[in-house]
């Protein structure tokens, strides 16, 4: 017995995934917010020292304390580091880490090292510097994920 298969005509499964809607992956929404997360936090370490002054007249001196800035960057890194991992079993490409590991580096020892810690402008700047490379790695991150689901890798 022969079968006719015509290969103009694209099978019935490949014609059922085209109408599906693309998939809102963990990876990405991850990758989003981390990504805005890290820009804020870039911002927020630039802006500081000029809100030190002003946060405790408004009763909001909680947000400039150590550990908010320690439970923040702790959280930053579980985020950065579960979305990167997720992107690269995805895309297989080290470049997001290579941005994302010296900006992890950096604000950590932006929190933990004394002589960075306790000269408020030194701080501003590595933590300035460490909340810009991790937005970076989240964006190339992001794009390289982008990139692999539409085959253009």
């Amino acid at each position: 017995m022969l079968y006719y298969f015509n290969m103009a005509t694209p099978a019935p499964s490949v014609i059922a995934n085209l109408h599906r809607p693309p998939r809102k992956s963990l990876a990405r929404w991850g990758d989003k917010f981390g990504a805005f997360a890290a820009i804020a936090c870039a911002v927020h370490c630039a802006v500081l020292p000029f809100l030190l002054a002003i946060l405790p007249t408004l009763g909001l001196g909680l947000f400039a304390s150590h550990e908010v800035e320690f439970l923040y960057v702790a959280f930053a890194t579980a985020l950065a580091l579960v979305s990167l991992v997720q992107g690269y079993r995805r895309h297989r490409m080290v470049r997001a880490l290579s941005f994302a590991l010296p900006g992890l580096l950096t604000v950590w020892a932006g929190v933990l090292l004394p002589a960075i810690h306790d000269d408020v402008v030194l701080h501003a700047v590595v933590m300035t510097c460490g909340g810009t490379l991790i937005a970076i790695a989240h964006l190339v991150n992001l794009r390289l994920t982008h990139d692999h689901a539409n085959g253009t890798c």
